[in-house]
């Protein structure tokens, strides 16, 4: 059986102020009901605890649903009242040269960053158990001021 799909313009969405109690699968559940948007369309990161300990979580899901989403800027997921933010579109970046404006495959240059930290620079670790100062690597290499993690405004 084959199936057949064709290509939806998403939006990203950031939800925060979620409790411990809150599941990835009430998320989902609860943006396909306020959206009306099948849940096989949402995708979802993973919850994680800011420092006051509470949850957020990265949502990619159709534009129409996410218009529907982000109306009120806070919507319900179970009794816990959510705040909900859509996020400005991402540039095309190269996950080898971590630069913006092309992707791996067009790549030419020698330099390979895909295995080093987004905040300190350092190979071997991921950003998410790093705890470093941060030290962004490309700017480092352009003589720039790097005390950032790559994506910051700075």
């Amino acid at each position: 059986m084959a199936r057949v799909s064709r290509p939806t313009k998403c939006a990203e969405l950031r939800i925060s102020g979620l409790d411990d109690s809150i599941s990835a699968v009430e998320v989902v559940t609860a943006i396909a009901q306020r959206s009306e948007c099948p849940a096989e369309m949402v995708k979802i990161g993973e919850i994680r605890r800011t420092s006051s300990d509470t949850g957020t979580i990265w949502v990619s899901c159709p534009v129409p649903a996410t218009n529907k989403i982000e109306g009120g800027g806070r919507f319900l997921i179970r009794w816990v009242p959510a705040q909900v933010k859509i996020l400005s579109s991402r540039l095309l970046q190269c996950y080898k040269y971590l630069h913006n404006g092309h992707v791996c495959a067009e790549c030419s240059s020698e330099v390979d960053r895909s295995n080093d930290c987004y905040r300190c620079g350092q190979a071997g670790h991921k950003f998410a158990k790093c705890t470093a100062t941060p030290n962004f690597s490309l700017c480092i290499a352009a003589n720039k001021a790097a005390d950032h993690v790559l994506g910051s405004k700075r």
